[in-house]
Protein backbone atom coordinates (compact mmCIF):
# COMPACT_ATOMS: atom_id res chain seq x y z
CA UNK A 1 0.00 0.00 0.00
CA UNK A 2 3.14 2.24 0.36
CA UNK A 3 3.69 2.65 -3.18
CA UNK A 4 -0.14 3.78 -3.58
CA UNK A 5 -0.26 6.58 -0.97
CA UNK A 6 0.69 9.47 -4.29
CA UNK A 7 -2.18 7.83 -5.81
CA UNK A 8 -4.83 7.52 -2.72
CA UNK A 9 -4.10 11.65 -1.81
CA UNK A 10 -4.67 12.78 -5.69
CA UNK A 11 -7.94 10.55 -5.72
CA UNK A 12 -9.13 11.70 -2.43
CA UNK A 13 -7.71 15.41 -3.02
CA UNK A 14 -10.64 15.29 -6.02
CA UNK A 15 -14.16 13.78 -4.00
CA UNK A 16 -16.83 16.14 -2.93
CA UNK A 17 -18.04 15.89 0.14
CA UNK A 18 -21.52 14.92 1.08
CA UNK A 19 -23.15 14.48 4.13
CA UNK A 20 -26.39 11.95 4.39
CA UNK A 21 -29.03 11.13 7.28
CA UNK A 22 -29.28 7.61 8.56
CA UNK A 23 -31.66 5.50 6.53
CA UNK A 24 -30.67 7.15 2.90
CA UNK A 25 -29.68 5.21 0.31
CA UNK A 26 -26.47 5.86 -1.74
CA UNK A 27 -27.55 3.50 -4.73
CA UNK A 28 -30.35 1.11 -4.93
CA UNK A 29 -29.61 -2.90 -6.53
CA UNK A 30 -29.95 -2.54 -10.11
CA UNK A 31 -29.09 1.09 -10.50
CA UNK A 32 -26.31 1.90 -12.72
CA UNK A 33 -23.15 2.68 -11.29
CA UNK A 34 -22.31 6.69 -11.77
CA UNK A 35 -20.42 7.32 -8.34
CA UNK A 36 -18.15 6.04 -6.12
CA UNK A 37 -18.36 6.58 -2.58
CA UNK A 38 -15.13 6.83 0.48
CA UNK A 39 -16.68 6.26 3.49
CA UNK A 40 -14.97 9.02 5.41
CA UNK A 41 -17.44 8.80 8.77
CA UNK A 42 -20.39 6.75 9.99
CA UNK A 43 -21.92 3.32 8.87
CA UNK A 44 -24.23 1.62 5.93
CA UNK A 45 -25.76 -1.32 5.49
CA UNK A 46 -25.63 -3.14 1.96
CA UNK A 47 -28.48 -5.66 0.72
CA UNK A 48 -28.22 -8.26 -2.20
CA UNK A 49 -29.28 -11.24 -3.21
CA UNK A 50 -27.36 -13.03 -0.32
CA UNK A 51 -28.33 -10.71 2.68
CA UNK A 52 -26.77 -8.21 4.01
CA UNK A 53 -23.54 -6.78 5.94
CA UNK A 54 -23.44 -3.49 7.72
CA UNK A 55 -20.06 -1.42 7.10
CA UNK A 56 -18.49 0.87 9.84
CA UNK A 57 -14.91 0.92 8.54
CA UNK A 58 -13.52 4.53 7.65
CA UNK A 59 -11.50 4.45 3.83
CA UNK A 60 -13.45 1.99 2.43
CA UNK A 61 -13.81 2.55 -1.01
CA UNK A 62 -18.03 1.39 -2.34
CA UNK A 63 -18.84 0.86 -5.68
CA UNK A 64 -15.30 0.64 -6.92
CA UNK A 65 -15.80 -2.11 -9.27
CA UNK A 66 -19.36 -1.34 -10.33
CA UNK A 67 -18.09 1.89 -11.45
CA UNK A 68 -14.79 0.83 -13.20
CA UNK A 69 -16.32 -2.15 -15.11
CA UNK A 70 -19.55 0.00 -15.86
CA UNK A 71 -21.84 -2.90 -14.28
CA UNK A 72 -25.45 -2.44 -12.21
CA UNK A 73 -24.94 -2.37 -8.28
CA UNK A 74 -26.29 -6.14 -7.20
CA UNK A 75 -26.75 -4.53 -3.76
CA UNK A 76 -28.52 -1.54 -2.65
CA UNK A 77 -26.50 0.78 0.54
CA UNK A 78 -27.74 2.77 2.98
CA UNK A 79 -26.89 4.51 5.89
CA UNK A 80 -27.27 3.08 9.40
CA UNK A 81 -26.32 6.38 11.12
CA UNK A 82 -25.32 9.75 10.49
CA UNK A 83 -22.23 9.66 7.44
CA UNK A 84 -20.39 11.21 5.63
CA UNK A 85 -18.11 10.76 1.98
CA UNK A 86 -16.40 11.59 -0.26
CA UNK A 87 -18.15 11.13 -3.90
CA UNK A 88 -16.56 10.57 -6.89
CA UNK A 89 -17.88 10.32 -10.45
CA UNK A 90 -17.16 7.27 -12.67
CA UNK A 91 -15.49 9.17 -15.03
CA UNK A 92 -13.11 10.44 -12.93
CA UNK A 93 -12.06 7.41 -12.00
CA UNK A 94 -11.99 5.97 -16.13
CA UNK A 95 -9.63 9.04 -16.47
CA UNK A 96 -7.50 8.58 -13.52
CA UNK A 97 -6.51 4.75 -15.08
CA UNK A 98 -5.75 6.47 -18.32
CA UNK A 99 -3.29 9.19 -17.18
CA UNK A 100 -1.54 7.10 -14.11
CA UNK A 101 0.79 4.28 -13.64
CA UNK A 102 -0.74 3.33 -10.67
CA UNK A 103 -4.46 4.19 -10.65
CA UNK A 104 -5.76 0.58 -11.83
CA UNK A 105 -3.29 -1.12 -9.55
CA UNK A 106 -4.29 0.76 -6.74
CA UNK A 107 -8.58 0.88 -7.63
CA UNK A 108 -7.83 -2.98 -8.23
CA UNK A 109 -6.44 -3.53 -4.71
CA UNK A 110 -9.12 -1.35 -3.51
CA UNK A 111 -11.32 -3.50 -4.72
CA UNK A 112 -9.88 -6.36 -3.00
CA UNK A 113 -9.97 -4.81 0.10
CA UNK A 114 -13.54 -4.34 -0.39
CA UNK A 115 -14.53 -7.73 -1.35
CA UNK A 116 -12.41 -9.27 1.88
CA UNK A 117 -14.24 -6.76 4.06
CA UNK A 118 -17.26 -8.08 2.99
CA UNK A 119 -16.60 -11.78 3.16
CA UNK A 120 -15.05 -11.29 6.96
CA UNK A 121 -18.56 -9.24 7.64
CA UNK A 122 -20.60 -11.69 6.28
CA UNK A 123 -19.52 -14.11 8.44
CA UNK A 124 -20.57 -12.31 11.45
CA UNK A 125 -24.00 -11.32 10.35
CA UNK A 126 -27.73 -12.98 9.80
CA UNK A 127 -28.61 -13.68 6.27
CA UNK A 128 -32.08 -12.82 5.34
Amino acid sequence: MNNFSDTERKVLASGIELRYLPDEYLFRQGQKAEFVFYLQEGSLVLEGPAGFVTIDRKGVFIGIEEAIEEKKHVYAAMTSSYSQFLVFERKYFKQLIDEFDLALPYFEYKKAEFNALLQKVQLNYATV
